[in-house]
C-alpha cells in the first residue's frame, strides 16, 4: 500500500463491503470555493481469499496486512485470487459558499451514488457520498477575523479566519447569511489479475 495507509483501511473496507460504483456527479454551488482536496492511491496485493468467510488479505508494500470481509454485494467474488493486485483511488474535498439570509435553512443533506462492475468482470467500481452542512451566520467580529456559526441542531461555534482572501470577504458578509460547507468523498477500487 501507499501513501497514507490510514486512508486504506476504511476505504478498503467500505469499498469492498459493496458500495462499488461507476462514477459520482454531484453539483457544487456555483460561487463555492475549495478550500481543501486530495486524491490519495493506496494498493496491496492479495495474499488470501477464503470464500467459506468471504475475506480477502492484503498486504500493502511495507508488508502490513488488512484483513477485508466482503459482503454479498461484492460481485465476482469468486474470481478474486492470491497475487491480484488492489488499488484504491480515494477523493476527498470541502468547499465552501455563502448565501444571503432568507434562503434557506440550517441543515444537513447527504447524497449518495454508487454502483459496481458487471456480472463476469473483476470486481470494482466506485462509490460517493456529498454532505451540505448549512450554519447560519450568527455573529461577525470584523477586526478580530471572528465568525460564530449557529448549526442545524443549534450548536454554535466561532471560527477564525486566517485565509487573507476570506479576511476580505468577511466584509461582504451580514449576521443571518447562510454558509454552505460541502463535504464530498469519493472512492474507486478494482481488482487487477
Amino acid at each position: 500500500m501507499k501513501k497514507q495507509n490510514s486512508v486504506f483501511t476504511p476505504v478498503a473496507r467500505l469499498a469492498l463491503a459493496g458500495l462499488l460504483a461507476g462514477s459520482l456527479a454531484m453539483p457544487l454551488t456555483a460561487s463555492a470555493r475549495i478550500v481543501g482536496a486530495a486524491l490519495t492511491t493506496a494498493t496491496g496485493k492479495v495474499t488470501a481469499v477464503d470464500p467459506a468467510t468471504r475475506t480477502i488479505t492484503l498486504q500493502g508494500e511495507n508488508g502490513n496486512t488488512l484483513n477485508i470481509l466482503a459482503g454479498p454485494n461484492v460481485r465476482n467474488f469468486q474470481q478474486i485470487k492470491p497475487g491480484d493486485s488492489l488499488t484504491l483511488d480515494y477523493y476527498e474535498s470541502v468547499a465552501v459558499a455563502v448565501r444571503p439570509a432568507g434562503s434557506g435553512a440550517p441543515e444537513v443533506v447527504t447524497e449518495s451514488a454508487g454502483t459496481r462492475n458487471p456480472k463476469g468482470a473483476m470486481p470494482g467500481g466506485a462509490a460517493g457520498r456529498q454532505t451540505t452542512i448549512t450554519a447560519e451566520i450568527w455573529h461577525i467580529n470584523k477586526s478580530a477575523n471572528l465568525v460564530t456559526l449557529k448549526g442545524p441542531q443549534g450548536g454554535m461555534r466561532t471560527i477564525q479566519v486566517q485565509d487573507p482572501a476570506l479576511q476580505a470577504r468577511l466584509q461582504q458578509l451580514k449576521e443571518g447569511d447562510l454558509v454552505d460547507f460541502t463535504i464530498t468523498q469519493a472512492v474507486a477500487a478494482a481488482i487487477h489479475k
